[in-house]
């Protein structure tokens, strides 16, 4: 096996590790829609999204991954927006 046949095998092993992770994630996302809907509440909230970049971005050991990490997790958060939407408005 080549050094990049076993990179991709962890790489894939990591893609794993995130897919399940997402489901975890979106099962929380749909309390989470439960609560806004229950509460009249608005799906998007900037200061909500602005704190979890900044929070989740300190956890990371190699600055220099921040913006693409930011980037990511935006990118997820406009995901789990997208799935309130549907979940709020059917």
């Amino acid at each position: 096996m080549t050094d990049l046949e076993n990179t991709r095998m962890k790489i894939n092993l990591i893609d794993s590790q995130l897919a399940s992770l997402f489901e975890e994630r979106m099962k929380l996302v749909v309390e989470v829609a439960d609560y806004k809907k229950k509460n009249n509440m608005p799906i998007f909230d900037s200061e909500r999204e602005k704190q979890v970049i900044e929070n989740s971005t300190k956890l990371l050991k190699d600055k220099d991954l921040a913006p693409y990490f930011k980037d990511f997790i935006q990118s997820m958060m406009d995901v789990s927006k997208e799935y309130q939407k549907k979940i709020i408005e059917g």
